[in-house]
């Protein structure tokens, strides 16, 4: 009896290690180093003082791709890298929509990123992101 409930229970052990969702997001875009600091009250960061504001960074990220910053409320602010997880092959990089439009389009292929929606696209694989930390005026995007 006692093997039979063994028996059971490593079988549902390793069903749910199987079935267990691990969708590897993080894995399309490779990790490189990422170390981007900034005051917002640059001008060239004049964009993220507004929510919906975004900026581009370019020449870092993937293939020097470059980094989108966003600012999705007064307290939160997103960094995603510019490389389009369609095309890392062909090194494409999404370019900003019209300021405060909250998207950014690939120019290859015409796929739409939401970064209200954390970089989320209708479909595929959302703008791989990295960590942010705002301290008063300072920003600091990291991997």
């Amino acid at each position: 009896m006692q093997t039979k409930i063994l028996q059971y229970l490593l079988l549902a052990t390793i069903i749910t290690g199987l079935t267990t969702c691990d969708d590897g997001l993080d894995d399309i875009i490779p990790e490189v180093p990422v170390k981007i600091e900034f005051n917002l009250k640059e001008p060239a960061y004049q964009n993220l003082n507004v929510v919906m504001g975004a900026v581009k960074i370019n020449n870092v990220g993937y293939n020097n791709n470059g980094v989108i910053v966003f600012r999705l409320s007064d307290e939160e602010i997103l960094a995603f890298d510019a490389t389009c997880p369609k095309h890392i092959d062909i090194n494409a990089s999404v370019n900003l929509d019209a300021n405060g439009s909250g998207t950014a389009t690939c120019p290859h292929c015409g796929t739409v990123y939401y970064l209200v929606n954390y970089g989320y696209p209708k479909d595929g694989y959302p703008l791989k992101q990295y960590k942010v930390v705002k301290n008063g005026d300072f920003v600091g995007i990291y991997n």
